[in-house]
């Protein structure tokens, strides 16, 4: 591993980038409780296969297709389904977002930070949530010494989810703070593997808490900008 910024710089950027993500208020779309899985560089292409469990919430597949429109910005779907425990009826899950390459690493900050804006909506049986997060990702990559990139993130946002109909929820609207720690492994230039952990508060559905799981392909040869 070969990571080219010093320790006190790192120390120092971490305080600037902790200083920021207090001040910002971007969006990031997310249907359900599950890791949002979004690395902190925007991609030209990705197709990324997920799979996470969140305690009563239980466990949800889900497909996220990513698709730059410039060198900056990025859109991005959500579409899966989810199997809460204790019985619960399967929930549909959607989403969409955009995002913006709002830093690149440098000397100065050697982290990558993305934001992104959207809704998501989970739907089953007779209760709808809509979820609006609000964050940031921020991230490092490091080039390792058998040529493939480790980037280890956190994405803390805060989270306001609106509940209808009034008849099946406890209150019209809650506001939680979740926050995910993950990692994304390139394999090969076209396929990495990522694993992230969501810690929140609570939701209509359960608990925020939860894990994900990724396979996210890249076609080859894919290079727009």
């Amino acid at each position: 591993m070969n990571p080219s910024p010093d320790h006190p710089i790192l120390v120092r950027s971490l305080k600037l980038v902790l200083l920021t993500l207090l001040t910002a208020s971007p969006l990031a779309a997310q249907a359900y409780n599950y890791p949002a899985l979004q690395t902190p560089r925007i991609v030209d292409r990705e197709y990324n296969f997920a799979a996470a469990s969140a305690g009563n919430s239980g466990t949800a597949l889900i497909f996220q297709w990513r698709e730059g429109l410039s060198a900056d910005w990025q859109f991005s779907l959500d579409g899966g389904l989810a199997s809460p425990h204790g019985g619960g009826n399967t929930r549909l899950l959607l989403g969409g977002a955009m995002g913006w390459q709002w830093k690149r690493a440098d000397a100065d900050l050697p982290f990558d930070i993305a934001l992104t804006g959207g809704v998501g909506l989970s739907t089953g049986n007779t209760l709808n949530v809509v979820r609006i997060p609000v964050g940031a990702v921020v991230g490092h990559t490091f080039n390792l010494d058998n040529g493939n990139e480790l980037t280890p993130f956190v994405h803390p946002r805060l989270v306001l989810d609106v509940c209808s109909p009034a008849s099946s929820c406890s209150s019209s609207a809650k506001l939680d703070v979740d926050v995910d720690v993950g990692v994304s492994y390139e394999l090969t230039p076209q396929v990495a593997v990522r694993l992230a952990g969501m810690l929140g508060g609570t939701s209509y559905v359960g608990s925020t808490n939860a894990i994900g799981f990724s396979v996210a392909w890249t076609p080859k040869g894919l290079r727009k900008f």
